[in-house]
Order: C-alpha cells, then structure tokens, then sequence
C-alpha cells in the first residue's frame, strides 16, 4: 500500500502529465518548452524535472499513464466471471472512460509519430499489447459461438477505430454524458457482432 508521501507524488505527476498534454495540444509539441509547463503550473523546471527527465520522456510518460490504466483495466475484466459478450462491452466502456477523462493525454499519444526513437519501441509494445488482449476477448466470443464476424483482426481494429476517435469530439458541454456514450457504443459495437442466438 502506497503511504501518503508516495500518493501525493504521483498525484503531482499525473497533473504534469495533464499539464504537459493541455499545452502540447494548444502549443504543439514543438511549441511547447519544459519552462512553458513549469508556468503553467507555477513551479519551477527544477521540480519538473524531478519527475521526468526531458520533454520526450514527459511525452512518453503520457502514453505509459494510459497504456498501463487501460491494460490492467482489460485484463481484470478477462480474469472476471462474466459472460463473454460483457466483457467486451467492458472493454469497449473502460476505453471510452478512459479517452473522455484524459481527453488531452489521448489526443497527444494518439500521435506515436511524435514520441522519439528513443521511446517508440516502448510505445509501440504496450499499444499491441492491449490490443492483444482486446483481440483475445473477440476471439474467444468466435470460439463460444456468442460472435460472428469474417475477420477478427478486422473487426477489432474497427471497434477500436470507432472508439479512439471520441477522442476527436468528444466535450463536457455536449448533450450526453461520457458514460452515456460509453454504453452506447459498447452496446452498438458489441450487437454487430452477436450471432443470431445470443441476440
């Protein structure tokens, strides 16, 4: 268990990592310096630099807050009990939660492109490894007879497609909530891909 020191650490790192996204967004990434950041925050680089080692690191930092949150988000709902055609619309509303709560951190890691050679690798791995998993959950509803589709490969990239680019509309002053959208979609993707008998 994290002590209270440790706790308020990462806290302070993640509104780097917030920080950082917002003005990479607004700036660009090139446009945007480490002072910029330490401004915006009213602290010194000193104490940005404390948690990150440079600005490409505080890009990758970025993508490796989400990537973990939404990797062991999927793999606890895998190891869970339920039937195979709620685990996907699980999968499916934990990433939607994920893009509307980090809206700006999504928008940047969106870009790989961005992120140096240095880091890219790294970046490269946790997105196939998450979509190994969410791969995993289509396969195995093929197999139970629960999903129908020609091509899983295809219909995962899709339903990831489908749900990443919320991230491009997406606004807290919209008419539905993001947990409305979430079910929403979930619901909509998930019945493309029932067979006739799970229906």
């Amino acid at each position: 268990m994290a002590s209270f020191r440790e706790e308020r650490a990462l806290e302070k790192k993640m509104n780097i990592l917030r920080t950082a996204a917002q003005l990479f967004n607004e700036k660009g990434y090139h446009g945007t310096t480490i002072e910029d950041i330490a401004n915006q925050m009213r602290l010194t680089k000193g104490a940005i630099y404390y948690y990150v080692n440079s600005k490409d690191d505080l890009l990758y930092q970025c993508h490796k807050m989400i990537a973990t949150k939404c990797i062991e988000q999927i793999k606890q709902i895998i190891d869970s009990e339920h039937p195979v055609s709620k685990k996907l619309e699980w999968a499916i509303e934990s990433l939607i939660l994920n893009i509307t709560e980090e809206k700006a951190v999504f928008n940047v890691i969106n870009r790989p492109s961005m992120v140096s050679e240095e880091f890219r690798i790294k970046v490269l791995e946790q997105r196939a490894e998450y979509e190994r998993y969410f791969q995993y959950i289509i396969e195995s509803g093929i197999e139970e007879g629960v999903f129908q589709t020609e091509n899983s490969t295809l219909t995962r990239l899709l339903m990831l497609g489908a749900t990443n680019s919320i991230a491009n509309w997406f606004s807290t002053d919209g008419q539905l909530t993001s947990k409305e959208i979430a079910e929403f979609y979930s619901k909509a993707l998930v019945r493309s891909v029932l067979t006739s008998k799970s229906c």
